[in-house]
């Protein structure tokens, strides 16, 4: 019999925790009561895994055959006897029945990891089990694998299983090289599983090189960095590059690295090393929750950063330096971590760190005192100063030999090197009065970003059946090129219902909220760090680019969750549905964003933004030019983005502002009776009513310590009524106004409803989860009610806030007067934003008058006026068109405003047009109102706007 036993250390502790990041498991099954008494099985080890939640992974390690390697040598093939390949396969066999058999049993594979020095292997089995794969890989592989960022584990489960698809659909790879070699083909073609000038069917042949393994194997040895650093007691700790998957590339390029051996013993340790030799830096373990083993990662993982640039300014100064090992022990053990905020009291003392230095154990020891955290409640970086300097304390009492006295002024001058900008922060605490602020802040739930390789894999075969044109042909008019991306679209939402109508209700919106939730958390926590970010990083990466990048990552995941969330309220069934496992998920996201893809460039093709001219791919892929998007679109949402990014980080000290909650402001303290008037007509309810509702729900995440809700709507307006003192209207307004309710088909609007309030490319819906965070299964009281309430606090701010200033179009509202409020406020806020022109321009020296009549001129009265006119004495005019616009966010929307100002007949910008040719063309008219007779050469002309826009990229304008 082969050895078998629970999964251990055999993969090593890095792969095991990389299994578990990858949503891998281990079932408490008894793996050796499946091994079959006869006939023998070959040595082996064992794990029976569980991955998502339905389906199974069964690990076989199989040992070399030594006595055989004896004799054949490294050349020379293992294989097996058919006494042990039938043991094996009945072994195989029997676990594989017992998964099958498992109630919640939907997919699974075993993995064989061939073991021994990496000669090749021959194996085969007789009789393979339906609905469960095969895979087979080198123990050398699957550690290389494991080391890849982002779910490598799950990543390769799904390459095979697209590529037994394809095999299934007659496609045929010709590979000699194992399953390892085709997945690193997969994964350097960015998951392009068939390529597009082949089919996907029967004839189409796809060979695979040998050597695709090797290009993989040098950037991840590059990226890991795996080698192992002497540490102070002169013994070797095994060691990886720290900060590998940070968003930072600078990152990956600095001398840091993480200790594999410390991290097995439970110690935070990582070295600087540099060509004196290692500097290490760990945290001294200690007793704790969760929140203390937190805190201590982010003091550790965080100080390593500003580490190494203080260990190399060090070396420096003192080139002769020892060159052993040396270490840095901070010492966190009488810290006091409090859940709630200390307020520090007046003439108290915080105490600073104390640094003992052991000249013969090259160790130097910062310890902290028990209040050492109120350092890093307050916007300036003291906390960081006093850490980093303790710190360099340490290293210059090691690098001169001495105990004591280390001269300050050299200490003066490293912090100024290392840490001179004062925004660079590791540590933030900010003070909280609202719990749910402090429910927010603690959600956990890591980001959940699109699955790259499910967004590519559900573009085969797209345009099949969509099109009567022949693949490898073109589309070449509008019309044809938006028939069929109007049939694409329906063919996606078809996949996408067909596969909600098999999952359980419950189960998509609450896994797809966590996802959003996620989401809004993570774009907050980097708007608060923003300051922090630009100083630790700004002087050696665009941090504006990766910023962009990573914003670009949370929306091309969280528009495609909402979308999903709008349909799964409509689509899924209450009762009788599967479970949402991940797998299921990634491939709903990215469905959901491949439809918003496509309607996007339905969008542009119909709005002339693009050449409309389609190619059809033999894969079933299409192209279109999306050139727009590169000189329009991404410039504008550039711009629009470094200025919301900078904000953030001018923004960062009102963090800290120790601002106690005041009595409760009363809507009529905040809003003009008019919109006051005209909310409770829209919605039946005041915006008192409306506030009160939104406290109690975040009340209730509150209580019930999760972001995500689930209850029923009974409690809920019992909760509304009771606690707030709601009238039973305006309960129900509240949840009318909030909330979705379930409805027996998603692309069926509701009355009183039009397709544009559904349809997820569009902003400004009606129908939106954005405006209606509240999910409801339906109408009585016993129905379940979601929502998120990171979700629900900024969909409530977006109802009520743009309705007050006007940002929601008036076809949004039903009410006449709330319609006669946007009105009102746009032309009073339009009117009100060309009075802050002329103000600027008064205050730089201008004379400045606004709204004069064209007819003042002498021109004719169809000519309107000029919004702002501005002059000098020295004779230069200044002719202003203000614009108090919408920021564009699709497509569609890009291509209204564009259309608005193309400077074609009787549009917006045509009229701003006539009346500077009207103006040059009889400058007289302007002499009464400037008091000199202009130059016309000296006349010159100007749109401004509130708001970045598109206009501003086309280079078509006149």
């Amino acid at each position: 019999m082969g050895c078998l036993h629970v999964f251990g250390d055999a993969l090593g502790a890095h792969q095991v925790r990389q299994l578990e990041k990858d949503g891998l498991w281990e079932l408490k099954v008894d793996v050796e009561s499946l091994v079959p008494p006869e006939p023998e099985v070959p040595s082996l080890h064992a794990w029976l895994l569980k991955y998502d939640i339905n389906k199974y992974l069964h690990v076989v390690l199989l040992h070399d055959r030594l006595d055989c390697l004896e004799e054949q040598g490294l050349s020379g093939f293992m294989e097996y006897p058919d006494a042990l390949r039938a043991g094996l396969e009945a072994y195989l066999s029997k676990v594989t029945d017992h998964c099958r058999a498992l109630p919640d049993f939907a997919e699974g594979m075993t993995l064989l990891v061939m073991g021994g020095l990496g000669r090749g292997f021959a194996l085969s089995f007789n009789e393979w089990p339906d609905q469960w794969r095969l895979s087979a890989i080198r123990i050398s592989d699957l550690l290389m694998l494991a080391s890849e960022l982002d779910r490598p584990i799950t990543r390769y489960l799904k390459c095979i299983k697209q590529k037994e698809w394809a095999e299934g659909e007659g496609v045929k790879f010709i590979n000699v090289n194992g399953d390892y070699n085709f997945y690193c083909f997969w994964r350097r073609l960015n998951y392009q599983l068939v390529p597009r000038d082949l089919p996907v069917s029967n004839g189409s042949m796809i060979p695979i090189n040998n050597d695709m393994v090797l290009p993989v194997r040098e950037e991840v040895r590059n990226l890991v960095d795996r080698h192992v650093i002497q540490t102070v007691a002169n013994s070797y700790s095994p060691a990886i590059r720290f900060g590998r998957d940070a968003y930072f590339k600078s990152m990956q390029g600095r001398p840091i690295y993480a200790s594999l051996g410390h991290l097995r013993a439970g110690v935070l340790a990582g070295a600087v090393e540099t060509p004196r030799g290692p500097s290490w830096l760990l945290v001294i373990p200690r007793e704790g929750d969760e929140q203390i083993r937190h805190l201590l990662y982010e003091m550790w993982s965080g100080f390593i950063g500003l580490y190494d640039r203080l260990v190399i300014e060090v070396e420096a100064l003192y080139p002769e330096a020892t060159t052993d090992a040396i270490e840095i022990r901070l010492n966190f053990v009488e810290l006091v971590v409090s859940e709630d905020y200390v307020e520090p009291q007046p003439g108290m003392v915080i105490g600073a760190p104390v640094v003992a230095v052991n000249l013969e154990l090259r160790i130097a020891e910062v310890r902290f005192p028990s209040d050492f955290l109120m350092h890093f409640q307050q916007p300036e970086n003291t906390g960081e100063r006093l850490v980093l300097r303790a710190i360099a304390n340490g290293l210059v009492s090691l690098h001169q030999g001495v105990t004591e006295g280390v001269d300050e002024t050299v200490l003066d001058g490293l912090m100024n090197r290392v840490l001179g900008d004062s925004g660079m922060r590791i540590l933030h605490l900010f003070r909280t009065y609202y719990p749910i602020e402090h429910l927010l802040s603690r959600q956990t739930q890591k980001p959940i970003f699109l699955a790259h390789e499910d967004f590519v894999f559900s573009k085969l075969r797209l345009s099949e059946g969509c099109t009567a044109a022949r693949p490898g042909t073109s589309l070449t008019t509008k019309s044809e090129c938006n028939k069929f991306l109007h049939r694409v679209v329906d063919k996606i939402w078809c996949q996408i219902r067909e596969q909600l109508r098999q999952l359980d209700r419950g189960s998509v919106i609450r896994e797809v909220l966590r996802v959003h939730e996620a989401v809004i958390q993570n774009r907050g926590h980097w708007r608060r760090t923003a300051q922090a970010v630009l100083a630790l990083y700004a002087p050696t990466e665009d941090v504006y680019a990766v910023a962009q990048e990573r914003e670009s990552d949370r929306n091309n995941v969280s528009l495609p969750a909402r979308t999903i969330l709008e349909m799964a309220i409509c689509e899924c069934p209450t009762a009788g549905g599967h479970q949402l496992s991940r797998w299921k998920l990634d491939e709903l996201l990215a469905k959901a964003a491949l439809l918003v893809e496509v309607a996007m460039d339905s969008d542009a093709v119909n709005s002339d933004l693009i050449e409309p001219r389609i190619g059809l791919h033999l894969n079933g892929e299409y192209d279109i030019d999306r050139g727009f998007h590169n000189t329009v679109i991404k410039p504008f949402l550039t711009a629009y983005f470094r200025e919301g990014f900078e904000g953030a980080a001018g923004r960062y000290t009102k963090l800290y502002r120790d601002e106690h909650p005041a009595e409760r402001t009363r809507a009529d303290e905040v809003f003009s009776a008019d919109f006051i008037r005209a909310f409770q007509v829209e919605f039946g309810l005041t915006p008192d009513e409306a506030v009160d509702g939104l406290a109690e729900l975040m009340d209730l995440a509150v209580e019930f310590q999760n972001v995500v809700v689930e209850t029923t709507l009974g409690d809920l307006k019992t909760r509304l009524s009771k606690t707030r003192g709601l009238s039973s209207e305006a309960c129900e307004a509240f949840i009318r106004t909030f909330g979705i309710f379930h409805r027996p088909a998603w692309d069926k609007p509701p009355p009183g409803f039009r397709m544009k309030d559904i349809i997820p490319w569009r902003f400004r819906r009606r129908l939106s989860s954005t405006a209606k965070p509240i999910l409801l299964f339906g109408e009585h009281d016993d129905d379940k009610v979601f929502f998120g309430a990171g979700a629900l606090r900024l969909g409530f701010g977006y109802l009520l806030e743009r309705s007050e200033r006007g940002h929601l179009p008036q076809e949004f509202f039903i009410s006449a007067e709330m319609k006669q409020y946007i009105g009102a406020v746009n032309s009073e806020r339009g009117l009100e934003f060309a009075r802050t022109v002329a103000d600027q321009l008064r205050q730089i020296g201008w004379e400045v008058r606004n709204e004069v009549q064209m007819t003042e001129l002498g021109a004719p009265a169809e000519l309107g006026d000029v919004d702002v006119l501005a002059w000098k004495p020295t004779g230069e005019i200044q002719i202003i068109e203000c614009k108090r616009l919408q920021l564009a966010r699709t497509v569609a929307e890009v291509a209204e405003i564009c259309r608005r100002f193309r400077g074609e007949a009787k549009d917006e910008l045509d009229k701003h047009i006539q009346r500077i040719n009207w103006i040059k063309g009889s400058p007289l008219g302007l002499q009464r109102v400037v008091g000199y007779s202009p130059d016309p050469d000296r006349i010159d002309d100007r749109l401004v706007t509130n708001t970045h826009v598109p206009m501003m990229y086309l280079s078509s304008l006149p």
